[in-house]
């Protein structure tokens, strides 16, 4: 028998037990070790993006490979694997093909290898596919202490650029100070000042996750011809940006999906790879906000929606 979480009818994560599944031909079985927390969960639990078949949220983590199926691209019993995309990783084993584990090297944690697939594709595609960052430019990075801001931070930082978080408190501050921030402000009617005082000459991107009452004042503070990137809305509402708002400086917005970055497996796998490496060469350190038993999955994500949190939270089986 394993454990895994089931959301009810009602979108209410309870614990459950059932039987341990079995791989089939090409699959894997993984003994999960960490499954990492995302703000997509949230969004299952507000009914805004459907809850999959078999009701198990999640869909990233670390483990240990157990019984791996013929052809299961050659991994092994014993062998440490994270992975991003297999759904249901709320549980005590997860099963899926072998081409959704990546071998994660011994100079990487269990808890940084359970934080940074997910969230570190993300913050990969958008500093690197989503708009040109260059040396030298300044950015804006909203949400700046959450999982994919710290990420994102560090690697515009080792891609040259400079770095103004915005978070929500000051007591935040430093963690996007720690991720190799230049300046910190937090969300309020004056943050677009604050930011071109440090940026008089206007920063080169923003990128926004928070969405509607935040994006918007932030389109003052770019140079010309400089972007505005949304990749999401933890405020609840989508920014409210039209065309006309854009002629003030030739302005460039996009709203990103990672659908249309992520590419197929292969793809992935090879992205996953390198954000491992990065990982074990100190470029990527996932700030670790805390780990939590998956008896406590509905307390996890309301600390996640307050806001309150830091960092990548994870779930231990």
């Amino acid at each position: 028998m394993s454990r895994h979480v089931f959301m009810d009818e009602e979108l209410s994560p309870t614990l459950r037990e059932a039987e341990t599944p079995q791989p089939g031909e090409g699959q894997v079985r993984v003994r999960v070790i960490r499954a990492g927390v995302n703000f997509w969960e949230i969004m299952q639990r507000r009914g805004r993006v459907p809850v999959p078949d078999h009701r198990v949220p999640g869909s990233e983590g670390v483990g240990v490979v157990e019984a791996p199926a013929g052809g299961a691209g050659g991994l092994v019993p014993g062998q440490r694997v994270a992975w991003s995309k297999v759904p249901g990783s709320y549980a005590d084993v997860v099963v899926a093909p072998a081409s959704a584990f990546v071998p994660v090297p011994d100079a990487v944690s269990d808890a940084v290898a359970a934080a940074l697939l997910f969230q570190g594709a993300t913050a990969h595609y958008l500093c690197h596919d989503a708009w040109q960052v260059n040396e030298g430019d300044t950015a804006v990075v909203t949400a700046a202490a959450g999982g994919v801001g710290v990420l994102l931070t560090q690697l515009l930082v080792a891609r040259g650029a400079r770095v103004i978080g915005v978070v929500s408190t000051p007591e935040k501050a430093h963690v996007g100070f720690r991720a190799g921030a230049t300046h910190m402000v937090t969300y309020s009617d004056s943050m677009a000042e604050e930011i071109r005082a440090n940026a008089p000459g206007g920063v080169a991107v923003v990128y926004d996750s928070v969405g509607s009452g935040v994006a918007e004042p932030l389109l003052g503070v770019l140079r010309a011809r400089g972007a505005m990137v949304l990749y999401g809305a933890a405020s609840g509402r989508e920014a409210d940006i039209r065309a006309g708002n854009l002629g003030g400086g030739s302005l460039f917005l996009t709203r990103t999906a990672g659908r249309d970055y992520f590419g197929d497996a292969q793809q992935a796998a090879r992205r996953s790879s390198l954000l491992l490496d990065l990982a074990a060469q100190g470029v990527l350190n996932p700030v670790i906000g805390g780990e939590f038993p998956l008896t406590d999955v509905a307390s996890v994500w309301d600390a996640l929606e307050s806001r309150s949190t830091v960092g990548k939270l994870l779930l231990v089986p």
